[in-house]
């Protein structure tokens, strides 16, 4: 028969491992009649462990190994590399085994998990952000998923979160630019109305403007650039084409952004910083010999663990309320800016 489990009874009842590890516990958060039937089906099955308190290990905790599916869509983003290297480290330290797989448009639409995402696995960790039906996919079968980012629609979270604060940190930049005298400001983005980190980046653009009451002209703000081919020349170039009078100064969504939007400045003879400056986001510029962005440092890695950090603690507390922990990131001046 094998092993009686909490994973078994979830799959087997068609409830998520939460639902069953609370019930079995005792948890008033699950309902009596949910509770009744968990519980008279673990009995049935000889399970040894019912009414222990949350927080009190399993039996043989130290020897369990617990299984990591990563999950990341088919990019080549150093940043994700940086993210997974975390995942991977920390893990190795606490007994976590752990596997990456690539999940593509066309797994997501056909809702396709992958090969090996099955009862042994303990936790998906999502470094991109999938498809909300995909996810609900995952947590179909008892299984936990932690995600870096969430839709910045409002939905309800599907997993604990673990994020890069990114409202303070633009607010930031847009003040240190605005600080120097700049007051035509402009913001370049994909996605701020997409994702909740890329918006919370937007917001905070708008926060400082705001604040320092200075008015922003429209044909300088892009925060939902729509592009197949986002970060073409030909894109930017266009961008660079339609602003009504250059700006001052253009906050980015990140350091790529930045990156292509400085080289179409130049390539029609507008400098960087000394006629426009720029802002990036993730200190994202290895392999250049002389970094050159004012940007917020991101410590991809640190994600990484601390995904790990959260999946743990959840082992032992899986009644607790899904959380949304923010990470901060440090800015950094560089001669971009200007300043």
């Amino acid at each position: 028969m094998g092993k009686i489990t909490i994973q078994r009874i979830a799959k087997e009842l068609g409830f998520s491992r939460n639902t069953v590890s609370m019930a079995l516990k005792g948890n008033d958060m699950v309902a009596p009649q949910t509770r009744e039937m968990i519980v008279k089906y673990a009995q049935s099955l000889g399970y040894s462990r019912l009414g222990i308190p949350e927080g009190e290990p399993e039996e043989n905790e130290r020897d369990t190994v617990y299984r990591i599916m990563i999950l990341r869509k088919a990019d080549v983003a150093v940043y994700w590399d940086k993210v997974i290297s975390g995942i991977s480290e920390e893990a190795s330290r606490h007994n976590c085994q752990t596997q990456v797989a690539v999940v593509t448009r066309q797994d997501e639409e056909a809702l396709r998990l992958p090969l090996g995402l099955n009862e042994e696995i303990h936790a998906v960790f999502c470094v991109n952000l999938l498809d909300t039906e995909y996810l609900k996919q995952i947590r179909s079968k008892g299984i936990e998923v932690y995600l870096l980012d969430n839709y910045a629609q409002g939905e309800e979270p599907i997993g604990d979160i673990v994020k890069m604060e990114s409202f303070h940190a633009v607010a930031q930049l847009t003040r240190h630019l605005i600080g120097q005298g700049m007051k035509r400001i402009g913001f370049l983005n994909e996605n701020s109305s997409v994702y909740e980190t890329m918006k919370d980046r937007f917001d905070g653009y708008l926060y400082a403007m705001q604040k320092a009451g200075l008015v922003i002209d429209p044909s300088i703000v892009i925060p939902d650039a729509q592009s197949d081919h986002f970060y073409e020349p030909d894109t930017f170039s266009a961008i660079v084409e339609g602003y009504q009078g250059l700006p001052q100064a253009v906050v980015c969504g990140n350091d790529s952004i930045a990156k292509v939007l400085t080289q179409a400045l130049r390539t029609k003879g507008i400098r960087v910083p000394e006629d426009v400056a720029v802002t990036g986001f993730d200190n994202d510029e290895e392999g250049m010999l002389d970094p050159f962005f004012t940007t917020v440092n991101v410590d991809a890695k640190w994600l990484g663990r601390r995904m790990v950090q959260c999946f743990l603690w959840r082992m032992k507390y899986p009644g607790a309320p899904y959380e949304k922990i923010m990470v901060y990131g440090e800015i950094i001046l560089r001669k971009s800016s200007g300043g």
